[in-house]
């Protein structure tokens, strides 16, 4: 096997034969929008904009991976979950304006024009620059120097720091009940430990550092450093209601481990993608606090503790909430579209830089995005809340603060967000691979999170974790036993 064998790039596909599963989920898809119609459940234009919709997401060129996974995702965030919530009625803290709302014919316009504008940023960057090298595949050849002995310390310090702090598991956990009960924007006891905790988060990621990319070749010791990810992710993440901390470690150690230590084949990548999907499914009814003593009234439970009738009970939140922002963009662009709005102008954005300082060092510190979107939701969200939690992604802030033109020109920003990951880890560049591998679900989360959250994914994730990891990288040296040498010396008849 050569050397400089591509690892996060593949030779495109042939376009004259189509996936199987491409064909499957389009033949769904047609099928699902004929029967929407013949059922009611939605009109006629809606139908020919998710089409539209649909074949421009298909006509953008995916010559990588990470290009090929985002039109999946594009294909469901912008026509399927909106046409199910349409069909459903589901409304989850927010009334759902109707379908032949101008609000929410011209939010199906808008992506048509974004994903194509977002198309043509690829092809005007692909005829700029050349072909670049493939990346090194640096299996079994890079390790970490001995200093991630001391970050990992570091991180399981911080994270003793909050449970001492705190008063341990059981108090932790009652603080988070309490939390749920009272108010989650006021209610914080991490107030003030936002970097220790995003240092504490990293913990199982510098523990499976120091297995995977140390002189450690127990299997018994690589089973633990993957069961560790679970259990610290949940100590450091999961008891306090965030399920990302393990989702996002148990991703992270699977690329770094493909990237560093030993090939995952596509079949293995699957059986993980589906049980950390089910994972993050299942720790829903754990979020608001429900437990599963009564599967069987599961989804009554979750509405009478949430006061949430939806069609499909914790699904539908799962589904509609939290990977889907249709409703508040939707509410956010009828707002923006009313004779008289101000736009914000990039102050959200300046709120979200400012979120990432400490309040000791800080204290007078900008609002974020909070602000502005809670004025948007205060008349049609139902649990009439003076700061809203709901999410409405970076197209959504784009469009507060710079209206329809922000809208599109965010689907412009991804294109390059897109672009620079891919360029990350070619060539001599290889050594910063770990940023590559915490920036690679950034163009997904960037539909899904506003700008403070991805301000602070980015010091939790990269500043903490992946330069200092890069910064580690060592490549191991080329070391020959004289007994090697000889047998080789033997074979060449020059010698």
């Amino acid at each position: 096997m050569s050397e400089p064998r591509a690892i996060w790039r593949r030779a495109p596909r042939k376009r004259d034969k189509l996936p199987f599963l491409w064909l499957l989920s389009g033949g769904s898809a047609v099928a699902g929008l004929f029967a929407a119609l013949y059922l009611d459940g939605t009109n006629t234009l809606t139908a020919c904009l998710l089409l539209l919709g649909a074949v421009s997401i298909w006509c953008i060129k995916a010559d990588n991976e990470l290009l090929r996974l985002w039109r999946l995702f594009a294909l469901v965030y912008f026509c399927v979950l909106p046409v199910g919530q349409l069909i459903t009625h589901d409304e989850i803290y927010l009334t759902l304006l109707p379908e032949q709302n101008p609000a929410t014919i011209e939010w199906f316009m808008l992506n048509i024009v974004g994903v194509w504008a977002m198309n043509f940023t690829f092809i005007a960057m692909r005829k700029r620059r050349a072909t670049p090298a493939v990346v090194r595949d640096m299996r079994r050849s890079v390790v970490v120097s001995r200093w991630v002995y001391v970050f990992t310390l570091l991180a399981l310090a911080a994270l003793a720091f909050i449970y001492a702090k705190l008063g341990g598991y059981q108090q932790i956990a009652q603080l988070y009940a309490d939390r749920l009960e009272t108010s989650v924007t006021q209610n914080d006891p991490l107030e003030g430990l936002g970097v220790v905790q995003a240092f504490a988060n990293t913990a199982p990621l510098w523990i499976f550092a120091c297995v995977m990319l140390r002189p450690w070749r127990s299997r018994l010791m690589k089973i633990a450093a993957f069961a560790q990810l679970v259990v610290l992710g949940w100590l450091s993440s999961g008891v306090f209601g965030n399920r990302q901390g393990i989702v996002f470690v148990v991703l992270f150690a699977c690329l770094i481990y493909h990237a560093f230590v030993a090939h995952i084949s596509r079949r293995a990548a699957k059986i993980v993608a589906i049980c950390v999907a089910v994972g993050g499914l299942a720790m829903i009814p754990l979020k608001f606090g429900i437990d599963y003593s009564e599967l069987g009234n599961l989804s009554r439970n979750f509405a009478d503790q949430r006061m949430l009738q939806l069609s499909m009970g914790p699904l539908s939140f799962f589904l509609f909430r939290d990977l889907s922002r249709f409703d508040v963009q939707v509410q956010a662009l009828d707002s923006v579209s009313k004779p008289g709005y101000t736009l914000s102008m990039g102050r959200s954005f300046v709120g979200a830089a400012a979120a990432i300082v400490p309040k000791a060092i800080w204290k007078d510190k900008p609002e974020t995005f909070a602000r502005e979107k809670s004025d948007i939701v205060r008349e049609t969200e139902t649990n009439q809340s003076d700061e809203t939690t709901l999410l409405f992604g970076m197209p959504g802030e784009f469009l507060v603060n710079f209206g329809v033109f922000g809208y599109l020109l965010s689907f412009v920003v991804v294109a390059r967000l897109i672009a620079w990951i891919n360029l990350i880890g070619f060539g001599a560049s290889w050594r910063w691979l770990p940023v590559k591998v915490v920036s690679y679900p950034l163009p997904f989360l960037f539909f899904l999170f506003d700008s403070n959250v991805l301000a602070y994914y980015a010091i939790r994730w990269i500043v903490l974790f992946a330069l200092p990891m890069a910064l580690l990288l060592r490549q191991k040296k080329l070391r020959l036993s004289y007994q090697n040498a000889w047998v080789s010396n033997e074979n060449n008849p020059r010698s």
